[in-house]
């Protein structure tokens, strides 16, 4: 179930209690947080919420068109119950 939260320090977040995939989109307007986070659905399993994201993804770069990299849309999958920011910075890859 997806619900409306809060993080520790008080700061609006969106979790839910199933695997989730998170869109991250750009708001127009580059302030300090310039993405606005929804979630768009949830799995039982961690394999399916990475197909849907991929889908998600591949949708997103068609309408993307020519904006910067840095004015995407972002898409991420999160864990049960794993709060996410419902206003936030661009995510930064994590190198492995």
């Amino acid at each position: 179930m997806i619900e409306q939260t809060e993080t520790r320090a008080k700061l609006p977040a969106i979790t839910s209690n199933r695997w989730h995939v998170v869109h991250a989109k750009w708001c127009g307007t580059p302030k300090s947080e310039p993405f606005e986070r929804s979630i768009v659905s949830e799995h039982d399993g961690r394999g399916e919420a990475v197909e849907a994201a991929k889908s998600l993804l591949h949708s997103l770069r068609e309408a993307a068109g020519e904006r910067p990299v840095s004015e995407r849309d972002q898409v991420f999958v999160r864990r049960p119950n794993y709060k996410s920011l419902a206003y936030a910075r661009r995510r930064e890859r994590k190198q492995t």
